[in-house]
C-alpha cells in the first residue's frame, strides 16, 4: 500500500511540474512576440523587426502602443545578452547616483536576470516604469513613461504574457 501511495504521489508531482512548465511559454521569435502582444489586447500589427545596428544581435523586434514600449532582442551569444543587461543596470544606477533619476533600480534572479526600474527623471519630471529580463540569449524589455498603478499593471501583464 505504501508503494502505491509513493507511485501515485510521484506521478502527481510529475504531472504538476510538466503542466506548469507548459504554461510558461516564453517569447522567442516574432510570432510568439505578436501572440503575447495580442493576448494583452494590443494590435499585433504594431510589432516590427528592426535592425539595431549591433553585430552581437541576431534578431530584434519592437512594439509600441498606448504608451507601452516592448522589445525582444535575441543575441548571438548568452554572454553578450548578459553584458547588455549588466550595462543597462549600471547606467540606470549611475543615473540614480548622479541625481538624474529619482527612484529605484532593482536587480534580481540567478538564471534569469530581471531589472525593475521605477521612478522619475529629474530634468523632465517624466515618470518611468520598466522591466528588463535576460534569459539565455534573449532579452525582453517592457516599459512606459508612467508609473501609476494602471501603467505598472499593463507593463507587468505584457511581461507575464511574454512568459516571464
Amino acid at each position: 500500500m505504501k508503494v502505491v501511495k509513493k507511485v501515485v504521489a510521484v506521478a502527481l508531482v510529475l504531472t504538476m511540474v510538466l503542466s506548469l512548465a507548459g504554461c510558461s511559454k516564453k517569447v522567442t521569435d516574432k510570432k510568439t512576440f505578436k501572440a503575447a502582444v495580442e493576448k494583452c489586447d494590443y494590435d499585433d500589427d504594431n510589432v516590427d523587426e528592426y535592425d539595431p545596428d549591433d553585430k552581437d544581435i541576431k534578431k530584434a523586434f519592437r512594439f509600441h502602443e498606448d504608451d507601452i514600449y516592448a522589445y525582444l532582442v535575441i543575441f548571438k551569444d548568452k554572454d553578450d545578452a548578459k553584458d547588455y543587461v549588466d550595462d543597462y543596470y549600471d547606467d540606470a544606477k549611475d543615473d540614480v547616483d548622479d541625481g538624474d533619476f529619482e527612484g529605484s533600480v532593482k536587480k534580481s534572479g540567478l538564471f534569469t536576470k530581471k531589472i525593475t526600474i521605477n521612478g522619475e527623471f529629474d530634468e523632465s519630471d517624466r515618470e518611468f516604469y520598466g522591466v528588463m529580463i535576460q534569459d539565455g540569449t534573449t532579452v525582453v524589455w517592457v516599459y512606459t513613461y508612467d508609473n501609476g498603478k494602471s501603467a505598472v499593471k499593463d507593463v507587468n501583464a505584457l511581461v507575464k504574457a511574454m512568459g516571464y
